[in-house]
C-alpha cells in the first residue's frame, strides 16, 4: 500500500478515505495495518449520503454501508472524475485510479 500511496502523491493525488465505520473501528481495523492517509469516520452516513453512495442493507452484518467509490477532486473542490462500483466487494485498484487521473 505504501508504494501505491507514494505513487499517488508523486502524481499530485492526495488520498483521503471516508468510511461508515466509527472512529474506534477505524483505529482497530485499519490503523494497525500501517495506513498513513486520513481516515474519516462517517457512522451517520452524512458524507456518504451527500455523494449518493449509501448501499441500503448492504452490510452483511446488517444495516447500511457505503458503495466503494473514488472521487478525484481538483483544488477548487470540483469533482473531475469518479469511479463507482455497485458491489461492496469490488474495489478500484491503484491502476484504475491512476488511469482515470491521467484521463481526468
Amino acid at each position: 500500500m505504501q508504494s501505491q500511496l507514494e505513487e499517488f502523491r508523486a502524481n499530485g493525488i492526495e488520498v483521503i478515505a471516508i468510511s461508515a465505520s466509527t472512529g474506534e473501528d477505524l483505529k482497530e481495523k485499519l490503523l494497525s495495518k500501517g495506513i498513513t492517509f486520513p481516515l474519516l469516520a462517517d457512522p451517520e452516513l452524512r458524507a456518504i449520503d451527500a455523494y449518493g453512495l449509501r448501499h441500503e442493507g448492504g452490510n452483511p452484518f446488517g444495516g447500511d454501508i457505503s458503495r466503494p467509490a473514488v472521487f478525484l477532486i481538483d483544488e477548487e473542490g470540483k469533482i473531475i472524475a469518479n469511479i463507482l462500483t455497485d458491489n461492496w466487494r469490488v474495489r478500484p485498484t491503484a491502476k484504475d485510479i491512476l488511469d482515470r487521473f491521467d484521463k481526468g
